[in-house]
């Protein structure tokens, strides 16, 4: 019998899922996440076989569709570019408004609720409500496991790599990460192009943040 997909089974959907506080009832609404979900939508993508790398460059794999909104979305975007670009520009690119075309999905799933609060943080409501800790427990047993990176599934190295890279969650602290380096570094190289695109892109920012502190 053929498995029917959830709103909640593609990698942009755990990432966003692994960053919502459940008592607060807010998700980490940043920047960060942002790149995170891009990235996510990036690797799902390719693992779909509907992107694919050349000359270090995304490439639509002709006109392939997912049918998924948000990963179809950002599909036809890259598609409609005038030429093609690297991995992290489209890690760069529209991270709001994907974010939003993500949330606005789990919503109408029935997976989240969102209250807009004037002055305030949204109110993320997750009905599955051990969900987000099922999906950091993933992602910390992941990077903190022993199983050799090159036989983990690439989009279950792409949770645990895209969460620690992005700081999605305190189960992915800096003592982890730093106690993990190498294997961190392993696992980004297994999720393939979008990991790399994502590290390099937030890489990028970081430094851009940390020279301008003097201005």
């Amino acid at each position: 019998m053929e498995r029917t997909e959830r709103a909640t089974d593609s990698l942009p959907a755990r990432l966003f899922l692994l960053a919502c506080d459940v008592e607060a009832e807010r998700v980490k609404w940043g920047d960060e996440l942002g790149y995170a979900v891009r990235a996510g939508v990036l690797a799902e993508l390719t693992a779909r076989g509907c992107l694919r790398e050349e000359g270090r460059k995304a490439r639509p794999v002709g006109d392939r569709r997912t049918g998924d909104p948000v990963l179809d979305g950002v599909l036809r975007e890259i598609a409609g570019l005038p030429r093609p670009k690297s991995w992290s520009a489209l890690v760069r690119r529209e991270r709001r408004r994907t974010c939003l075309a993500l949330e606005g999905q789990l919503a109408k799933s029935g997976a989240i609720s969102v209250e807009s609060r004037t002055l305030r943080r949204k109110r993320v409501t997750v009905h599955e409500r051990d969900l987000p800790a099922r999906l950091r427990a993933e992602a910390a047993a992941t990077l903190t496991g022993s199983e050799p990176a090159g036989r983990i599934e690439p989009l279950r190295a792409a949770l645990a790599s895209m969460a620690a890279l992005s700081r999605l969650c305190p189960e992915l602290n800096w003592r982890v990460r730093y106690a993990n380096r190498r294997r961190l570094k392993e696992l980004t190289e297994r999720a393939g192009p979008a990991g790399r695109g994502l590290k390099k892109a937030l890489d990028t920012r970081r430094a851009a943040h940390n020279g301008g502190g003097g201005g």
